[in-house]
């Protein structure tokens, strides 16, 4: 891994404070810049027709946020150029977990908007134990994010919501606002994708712990408990048994190795598996990302 890059002019707004910035916007734009893009360019091609010019508020909006997570840095001379593209050197990583990982990796203040996702996994219920729950209300969230952590921020629904706005188009949550229910489980193509690199590319590329450690490290929260035996989060594990009902992921455990993860239910005929094997992802829907789906449907 290469080193990451923080951008030295960084506006000072709160990340959460975007919350009309979206995930689809998001990726256009990054999606259009190259070295030395020029900011007209991108303000051509997405601005909105207006009788004076395109309007570009939107756009403001969503380099800013870039600029912040240091995807994107802008020179003096209105120029734009992508960061970090090669912080993972041999693959390159699709735009959704790309994102999630520059939100990791903001320290200070702005390390708040990852902090949400690390409260929600920590939560625990009678019904699963220490392995976290599968959904959090967005009320409950509010609550728990304030009592849990030390941003002197004032947490307020808002804040969550720009949260779920901007993660679930991602892939890395799901969010029903007609319940007020955020479900914690990352989609299959998150985790497909992350565990294809990772056997392909990384050390011990087929411990299942070693994978899930990157995970947990670069993208986003995994494990429900870390010390001792690592506990696979309910909302990870489910989806760990939708890839290996699809065929498209085994896993392996091996009574003489250490190097295992703790699920909360036996997968693949083993709640403590060591190693796996990732297969090619069905091409079905539920194996593409949201904003996929939806550029999909728009190409049909």
């Amino acid at each position: 891994m290469s080193d990451y890059e923080y951008n030295t002019s960084k506006p000072e707004k709160l990340l959460t404070g975007y919350g009309t910035v979206r995930g689809a916007e998001l990726k256009s734009i990054y999606t259009e810049i190259e070295p030395m893009t020029p900011l007209s360019q991108i303000e051509n091609r997405f601005g909105r027709p207006s009788s004076s010019g395109p309007e570009t508020d939107h756009i403001d909006n969503c380099l800013r946020f870039l600029r912040t997570i240091d995807m994107v840095e802008q020179t003096g001379e209105d120029v734009l150029n992508p960061m970090n593209r090669d912080i993972f050197p041999g693959f390159e990583l699709s735009f959704e977990p790309k994102l999630l990982h520059h939100v990791r990796q903001q320290t200070g203040k702005q390390s708040h908007l990852a902090a949400i996702y690390e409260v929600a996994v920590q939560e625990i219920s009678s019904d699963t134990g220490h392995y976290g729950v599968r959904r959090v209300s967005v009320d409950d969230l509010v609550i728990k994010v304030d009592r849990e952590t030390d941003y002197d921020l004032e947490w307020r629904e808002e804040k969550i919501l720009m949260w779920t706005n901007l993660f679930a188009p991602l892939g890395a949550i799901s969010f029903s606002p007609d319940h007020d229910e955020i479900l914690l489980s990352p989609s299959r193509a998150m985790l497909h994708e992350l565990l294809s690199h990772h056997q392909r590319h990384r050390a011990n590329g087929n411990s299942i712990l070693a994978a899930l450690e990157w995970i947990d490290g670069d993208f986003f929260p995994a494990f429900s408990r870390t010390g001792g035996q690592p506990a696979v989060h309910v909302g990870v594990a489910d989806v760990l048994e939708s890839l290996v009902a699809d065929g498209a992921l085994s896993l392996t455990g091996m009574s003489d190795r250490s190097e295992v993860v703790d699920l909360p239910m036996g997968i693949d005929n083993s709640q403590t598996p060591a190693d796996y094997t990732i297969e090619a992802a069905p091409d079905r829907p539920s194996y593409w990302y949201p904003l996929e789906r939806s550029e999909r449907r728009y190409e049909a």
